[in-house]
């Protein structure tokens, strides 16, 4: 059998412990909640400015009481109704395009998280290969790879 040294498993100890730390805190800090918020708000406003912007023009020109009702009255005409179908047809465009990209935001932040759990989930088991070798002074650290793997593995979007 092979002359253990001691200082080299303990190098590899605590790389194989930064090595899982760096994985844990690159996917905590990479994936924070705000996307599909900032998206839906973005897409909101730009819903909400051509709503505006159609309320402006529709009817008589401009955003006083008279320009208001005809464009209310002018929006609704479009689907049969008067100045109350108006605002549905106004609001419309804000809540389609918020919950569009809502959607659209949280699709691409689960496919991207997906990729990065799968990264993670292989070098933590890179990882564990590397300590299984010498597992008698590992033992801690590969127990703790395991739940690190479980837990990643759980958190990961179907």
């Amino acid at each position: 059998m092979q002359e253990i040294d001691h200082d080299e498993i303990e190098q590899m100890k605590n790389q194989a412990t930064r090595e899982v730390k760096a994985v844990l805190d690159e996917l905590e800090n990479d994936y924070p909640g705000i996307t599909e918020g900032m998206a839906t708000v973005l897409a909101s406003g730009a819903g909400a400015a051509g709503s505006l912007a159609a309320l402006y023009g529709l009817g008589v020109t401009g955003l006083s009481a008279a320009g208001i009702t005809s464009g209310l009255a002018a929006a609704g005409s479009l689907v049969g109704g008067g100045m109350v179908a108006g605002i549905g047809v106004l609001a419309a465009p804000i809540a389609l395009l918020g919950v569009g990209a809502y959607a659209v935001a949280k699709k691409m932040k689960n496919a991207k998280l997906a990729a990065a759990l799968g990264t993670a989930i292989r070098k933590l088991y890179e990882i564990q290969e590397r300590l299984l070798q010498n597992a008698e002074y590992f033992k801690e650290e590969i127990a703790g790879i395991k739940a690190a793997i479980d837990l990643l593995t759980k958190k990961k979007p179907a």
